[in-house]
């Protein structure tokens, strides 16, 4: 293969990715089922770009669960109460958005 072949070659491979990407790109949309936005007790996953981790449903779902543990726990052992009270009363805080 001549230097000249190669250039073409890499340039029909250059179009042919800049004609195909967009395409598959509508394709996948055009395809794609309609979802409406998550509740916040739905999020899969954290949401990196957000601009406060306290506002990310994942965020505030896993706290959720770590408070319930503690009281859990609380209600067991009767140990980590004045903890448990606090987790609550901080990730109530944190709920009503202060």
């Amino acid at each position: 293969m001549t230097r000249y072949e190669g250039l073409r070659l890499a340039g029909a491979l250059l179009l042919g990715a800049a004609l195909a990407l967009p395409a598959g790109m509508m394709l996948a949309r055009r395809d794609a089922p309609e979802r409406g936005p998550l509740r916040p007790q739905e999020a899969a996953v954290r949401n990196v770009f957000s601009p406060s981790v306290r506002d990310d449903p994942y965020f505030l779902g896993k706290q959720r669960e770590g408070v319930e543990a503690l009281e859990a726990h609380c209600r067991r052992t009767r140990e980590l109460c004045a903890e448990a009270r606090a987790a609550r009363r901080r990730l109530d805080e944190l709920a009503r958005g202060r």
